[in-house]
């Protein structure tokens, strides 16, 4: 069976359980999400699978990353925002162990972020769904860099 008839055939069986009855949203326009975007041709009806609380799992996995890429993208500024603060102040021995706890959050929170974007990767239909995975190592360099940088330019 097409996944199209997977997908019609799952929104007919959640049209006669009543799935879709009273929904939030029901009966207004249309407002497209991330998740609509990605399923091309079939957002709507991946629109109103998630409306019903039924989205394929792969589309779940999607909100998921770019949930866990926008944390990601705070602890990466509470990082530099901590890293700047020892540079002005020269409150190296006091901020250092923040500092090194952001690095480790930042690391487990991408390797995480890395998992599950491997696991979207494989699961998503189609080739063009495909996102590119975070390079860990390579951004854990890029944190380790600026506070050697700021470092050279002040510290204790």
């Amino acid at each position: 069976m097409r996944f199209e008839q997977l997908v019609e055939n799952r929104i007919l069986e959640a049209i006669e359980e009543g799935v879709f009855a009273g929904i939030p949203g029901e009966g207004a326009p249309l407002q497209l999400r991330d998740a609509d975007r990605l399923a091309g041709e079939l957002w709507l009806a991946h629109h109103i699978l998630g409306n019903a609380g039924s989205l394929p799992e792969w589309l779940d996995l999607a909100r998921t990353i770019e949930h866990d890429k926008k944390r990601l993208s705070d602890i990466e500024g509470e990082h530099g925002t901590l890293v700047e603060r020892a540079r002005s102040t020269g409150e190296w021995r006091r901020l250092a162990p923040l500092i090194a706890e952001r690095r480790r959050e930042f690391a487990s929170a991408a390797r995480s972020l890395r998992a599950k974007q491997d696991r979207y990767n494989i699961e998503s239909p189609g080739f063009r769904n495909e996102r590119p995975a975070i390079w860990v190592e390579e951004r854990l360099r890029i944190l380790d860099a600026r506070v050697r940088e700021a470092r050279g330019g002040g510290g204790d």
